[in-house]
């Protein structure tokens, strides 16, 4: 093979980048990268560990697995994650419900801000606001207009007590000044079934879960809280444009590493899942499943995290929210 010199000083500029990497990130990944989905196989978070993990192997060349370690709504897998070593071999991919999760129930086994380092935000999922077609409601203000003539008359489903829906429509009625009743189901799946049916009018659901009814006409969707209108669901309106731009119910999905993550291998990560989440090919996968490519910095991670932390918590003791013992 013929190898020819460098010529210019701009074939020689290409390579100061890697040249200026701490020799632990040149050499990382050096062996196999484990991430660990603290959620079941096929939920969001599995998928998206999956798809960026893919990609870490095409890069790298070293293999990815993704093991999921559920229960304990999540923190199982996190603790296990906590307690690994800090050399970017184990990692953690998870939703916002990590940062929910503590506000429900400060006895959590992990400190969910010192014992892990933030790494990148993957993904945003939106939440859908979903109303039977039977409701004859048809936009947000009409609904904040329906439900202040009918207190406590209107009822709502979610996915069970703290979940992602329950909290988000909580946020929804303090900021609109509205009060409806909660019916908490076991499952997702279960408490879609009876909006469907019209035994319940109306539920706060993921895009993810909620555009497949919207689309087929057993639901109507009055907006979305995503920051765009979604290629998924072009005709619904997002939340600033249906008049409530300061309401925020999105489901992040990001990757986490244990306390104590060199910072050149922090960025190392950081750097390929910003390259990932721009590829057309992931772009289009993200608008099937109606999320939002994320990215960024570990310090705008580490501030949506702990934003959010607060934010569910003060929506945890003013709704007076308490878990089923």
């Amino acid at each position: 093979m013929d190898v020819k010199p460098f010529s210019s000083l701009a074939a020689l500029a290409a390579l100061l980048p890697l040249a200026a990497l701490p020799a632990a990130a040149q050499q990382f990944p050096a062996k196999p990268i484990r991430i660990i989905v603290p959620f079941g196989a096929g939920g969001s978070a599995d998928t998206m560990a999956r798809l960026v993990g893919q990609r870490f192997t095409e890069t790298w060349g070293q293999g990815t697995t993704v093991e999921n370690r559920t229960g304990a709504a999540g923190m199982i897998g996190a603790e296990a994650v906590a307690r690994s070593q800090p050399d970017g071999y184990t990692l953690m991919v998870t939703s916002g419900a990590f940062s929910s999760t503590p506000a429900l129930n400060p006895k959590v086994p992990v400190d969910i801000f010192k014992d892990f380092t933030p790494v990148v935000n993957i993904s945003n999922t939106a939440t859908i606001i979903n109303v039977h077609p039977s409701l004859p409601v048809k936009s947000i203000k009409e609904l904040v207009a329906f439900a202040k003539k009918r207190p406590d008359q209107i009822s709502y489903a979610t996915a069970g007590v703290g979940s992602t829906g329950h909290l988000a429509t909580e946020l929804f009625l303090s900021m609109t000044g509205t009060k409806m009743v909660h019916v908490p189901y076991k499952a997702n799946p279960i408490a879609v079934i009876d909006v469907i049916s019209g035994n319940v009018p109306l539920m706060f659901d993921l895009v993810l879960t909620g555009a497949p009814h919207v689309r087929s006409g057993k639901l109507r969707a009055l907006a979305v809280t995503a920051a765009q209108r979604l290629p998924l669901l072009p005709d619904v309106p997002t939340i600033t444009e249906a008049g409530l731009p300061a309401f925020d119910a999105n489901v992040w999905l990001g990757m986490m590493g244990p306390a104590n993550l060199p910072r050149d291998i922090v960025m190392r990560l950081n750097t390929e899942v910003n390259r990932i989440v721009k590829l057309p090919e992931v772009v289009k996968r993200f608008n099937e499943l109606g999320v939002e490519p994320a990215g960024g910095t570990p310090e705008a991670f580490a501030t949506l995290h702990r934003n959010d932390f607060l934010k569910w918590q003060k929506v945890v003791k003013d709704a007076k929210i308490t878990l089923e013992q």
